[in-house]
């Protein structure tokens, strides 16, 4: 089978990078709960399937440690190797090379690194002298058989069965290999497969096709013909050491001949199960239904595209709704509201397939927590809840570094030391929470920690000696105002500069970025107890609700997410408080602003009622006043062009069905 290693690559750093986030996540897990014989499972499970395919892409590097590391796992999952902080430490190293290789190959740097110090310690661990030797553990009575991982390290069985022919002699071979009832990447495994039999051997033929395996267009089993030198027994054992291979049948074959005999070996999963359970799995699998595959990879990009077709079809659909509101076509508005039905689900599918769960970002973070807990000496409990909530793919890939700024900080200066927090009555252990929750057409994602909050006197007096406000503006500050200091460039509360904090770059980084998302940012916090921020993100960045407003002839758009309501108020209405005009509606005070004179134009409402929309900003509500409503349209966005992306206040543009381009105000920034 003439494939090229290449094609998989990506494949493969995906799998591998997934691989590396549940080792890290399950090893968390582990240390807190050192013999949860499931968690020490999972670990074995993806340290074996990351070596095997490791092997088979021919990454000696990552073979070599990830065997090593195996070993060591193998003695924590049987008892013989206890489960200490030193151990857990070596292995959060290992994880942590094996990272590097693999960003190293998907970068294509062709820098080398330094295994050898990880893979001597991995030894002193277990007790092992060579990768190619035979590892030799304590003698256990009454063991379940070895687990697929070590099989390919045992001596070879005392006699070999009936058709185990020696090696030396060619012969030809039929192959029967059944794959996982979970594999969701079959050409892999049979690229995998084909690999590994030719360096062994020559491959003659397959049922079905090459052509037909590469598509998928089978099942779980399919069937090789192969020549070979070597035994049976080695030609099992190499297929065993390649993940999600549930069972190989080996027929003697010779044409011409009926199949003369059949063995059938349980390999990878099927094996350690037995280990595990002690009991057998091997024909209640072979016995299941055929399974066909239900889900593929694609590639980002090409859902970008096809978001961009559905952002045209809507602007379409959108425009020939006008054209029926200015023609009385019976059999026009019939069609339209069929074609108005259509889009609407095919927008809906589309934007389906590009949701992810947040768990793929969140399951990055309890190894951060640990390790930065465990370097500024502090006792941290982590925990994480909603993460089956899902978010557009894009928004989700940009939310990970203002993540880790909030994490970072809710350790450093959220969280007290052991000794403080006894002292102030609380547990010595902290508790950081990350939370993720629907919020209407929005997302909010909370991190929230118990520490000793904010104090919001000790902030503005920092700002003041800094010069970033002045002493008459220190006085008119509330409380709703310690984000706006917190999030200024360059301010930083830290008393020394660490790895970690002190530099002033933090919470202006995560505001910008937020906001940058069409989101806010919020902070509340009491001082002693505790402090939460959360980021209020839209589910995605294509499509969106809109109210279009009118203002001096020009029509703008508000993101329905910020609004809160609408309602007319007459000139008699306005207050005006510290120089400040407002109004009071539904009793509460909002401040009013005027949209023409934030945009420059110096007309401002006469002495007629006019409109206003109340607006969610920064945890307060405000009151803009606009010339006229024009009613809520879903809206395409279409980013700005990088020269005027400086103008604040703009997040994007939208083409109106009447063919005018429309700007997309970005609230937050416009009101700074």
């Amino acid at each position: 089978m003439d494939m090229d290693v290449s094609q998989y690559k990506d494949l493969f750093i995906n799998e591998a990078q997934e691989h590396l986030e549940a080792l890290n996540q399950a090893m968390v897990d582990l240390e807190k709960d050192p013999g949860n014989p499931d968690v020490l499972t999972e670990i074995f499970r993806s340290a074996h399937t990351l070596k095997g395919m490791s092997a088979t892409m021919g990454f000696d590097q990552l073979t070599e440690l990830s065997h090593e590391m195996e070993n060591v796992l193998d003695g924590l999952r049987s008892g013989d190797i206890e489960v200490g902080t030193d151990i857990v430490d070596l292995l959060f190293s290992c994880f942590d090379m094996l990272g590097s290789i693999v960003s190293g190959i998907a970068h294509e740097s062709g820098k080398t690194v330094d295994t050898k110090p990880l893979i001597e310690a991995l030894r002193a661990v277990y007790g092992g002298s060579s990768v190619s030797e035979p590892i030799k553990t304590k003698a256990r009575k009454a063991k379940p058989p070895e687990p697929a991982s070590r099989e390919e390290q045992a001596e070879p069985p005392e006699e070999a069965g009936e058709g185990e022919d020696e090696s030396g002699a060619e012969k030809t071979l039929r192959l029967k290999i059944t794959l996982d009832q979970d594999c969701v990447l079959k050409s892999v495994r049979v690229f995998m497969i084909f690999k590994k039999l030719s360096q062994i051997g020559k491959v003659i033929n397959s049922r079905p096709s090459i052509d037909d395996l590469e598509d998928e267009n089978f099942e779980r089993s399919f069937e090789v013909f192969f020549s070979t030198s070597e035994s049976l027994n080695a030609v099992r054992k190499a297929l065993m050491t390649i993940a999600e291979v549930q069972g190989v049948e080996v027929l003697a074959y010779e044409e011409g001949e009926e199949e003369v005999e059949s063995q059938t070996v349980e390999t990878g999963a099927q094996a350690f199960e037995k280990a595990e359970t002690e009991q057998p799995v091997g024909d209640a699998a072979a016995g299941a239904a055929p399974v066909r595959t239900q889900s593929v990879r694609v590639n980002i990009s090409r859902l970008d595209n096809l978001m961009n077709l559905i952002g045209e079809l809507v602007i379409n659909r959108t425009r020939l709704q006008e054209i029926s509101t200015s023609h009385n076509i019976p059999e026009l508005k019939e069609a339209l509201a069929q074609t108005v039905r259509l889009t609407a689900d095919l927008q809906d599918e589309v934007m389906k397939t590009r949701m992810v769960p947040v768990e793929h970002i969140f399951n990055r973070f309890p190894r951060m927590v640990r390790d930065l807990a465990k370097n500024r000496a502090k006792e941290v409990d982590f925990s994480i809840e909603g993460k089956d909530i899902e978010l557009d793919r894009t928004i989700l890939d940009e939310i990970s570094d203002p993540l880790m700024h909030l994490l970072r900080n809710a350790v450093d200066h959220g969280i007290d030391s052991p000794e403080d927090r006894e002292t102030r009555g609380k547990p010595r252990r902290g508790s950081i929470r990350l939370v993720a929750r629907r919020d209407r057409n929005y997302v909010s994602i909370e991190v929230c920690d118990d520490g000793q909050g904010v104090d919001a006197e000790k902030i503005f007096d920092l700002a003041a000696s800094k010069g970033i406000i002045g002493r008459e503006e220190r006085r008119a500050l509330g409380g709703e105002d310690v984000l706006r200091l917190l999030s200024t460039p360059g301010f930083s509360s830290a008393k020394e500069v660490s790895g970690v904090s002190g530099r002033g770059v933090g919470l202006d980084v995560v505001k910008n970025k937020v906001e940058s998302l069409g989101g806010m940012l919020f902070m509340q916090s009491i001082k002693g107890e505790g402090t939460t921020f959360a980021m209020k993100l839209p589910l995605t960045l294509a499509i969106i609700q809109a109210l279009l407003v009118n203002v001096e002839e020009e029509i703008y758009a508000i993101p329905l997410g910020v609004v809160v309501e609408t309602a007319v108020i007459s000139p008699h209405e306005i207050k005006s408080v510290s120089d400040q005009e407002v109004i009071f509606l539904r009793d509460e005070t909002l401040p009013l602003v005027r949209l023409p004179r934030l945009l420059g134009e110096t007309r401002e409402n006469g002495h007629e009622a006019f409109p206003v929309v109340v607006v969610e900003v920064a945890m307060r509500n405000v009151a803009i006043a606009v010339d006229d409503l024009m009613g809520q349209q879903e809206i395409v966005i279409t980013s700005l062009d990088r020269f005027l992306k400086v103008i604040r206040g703009f997040g994007g543009a939208t083409i109106l069905g009447t063919g005018e381009v429309a700007l997309i105000l970005d609230i937050p920034s416009l009101l700074a």
